[in-house]
């Protein structure tokens, strides 16, 4: 995507974050266009009217506001699963604070206080070994799909089907009564 020049391309990035249970592409400086674009606006008055003006210029804030809020959201729930951040292309605002969420994380669970903190990278690897153990679990509810490492992705299921999937994931989904843990593996 060029500049984001308009309500309804904002308005279009949206819809289809919304539309989808992947996290989709943006460019690193999505955010910085969009600012550019807003200020631009306000600057140049292309509104016929200070009032319309303002009226876009707010419904324009509050889509911008929500598409960040939701792919956060995403980025924040891929963590939870993988133990890294998603692998794809995103807006530097949303990958510094990703990382920031990350090193908090590792402040908050570190043994001693003396302890170096770790890069970003040892941290991931760190959460993708404790989601690397396995149970074999069976569903008591339609579940549309889980994504595993590597962005694959399981299912849909249907009561009474039978999967291995990572252990952390199924503890989520068992104590929502979706499913129930059989065995480890």
């Amino acid at each position: 995507m060029g500049a984001v020049s308009t309500l309804a391309e904002l308005q279009s990035a949206l819809r289809r974050e919304l539309e989808s249970d992947d996290l989709m592409e943006l460019e690193e400086d999505f955010y910085a266009k969009v600012r550019k674009s807003l200020t631009g606006l306000h600057l140049t008055g292309k509104e016929p009217s200070s009032e319309a003006q303002a009226v876009y210029m707010e419904r324009a804030r509050e889509t911008v506001e929500k598409l960040f809020l939701l792919r956060l959201k995403k980025e924040v729930e891929h963590i939870l699963r993988y133990g890294e951040k998603p692998k794809k292309r995103m807006p530097k605002e949303e990958s510094e604070v990703l990382d920031n969420i990350l090193k908090s994380l590792w402040l908050i669970i570190r043994a001693t206080p003396e302890e170096p903190p770790p890069s970003i990278k040892s941290r991931e690897l760190t959460y993708k070994s404790e989601i690397s153990d396995f149970v074999l679990v069976s569903f008591k509810k339609p579940y549309s799909k889980i994504l595993i490492a590597e962005g694959r992705i399981l299912g849909p299921f249907l009561p009474g089907d039978v999967a291995i999937i990572p252990r952390r994931v199924a503890s989520e989904l068992e104590s929502s009564q979706i499913l129930e843990i059989i065995m480890n593996i």
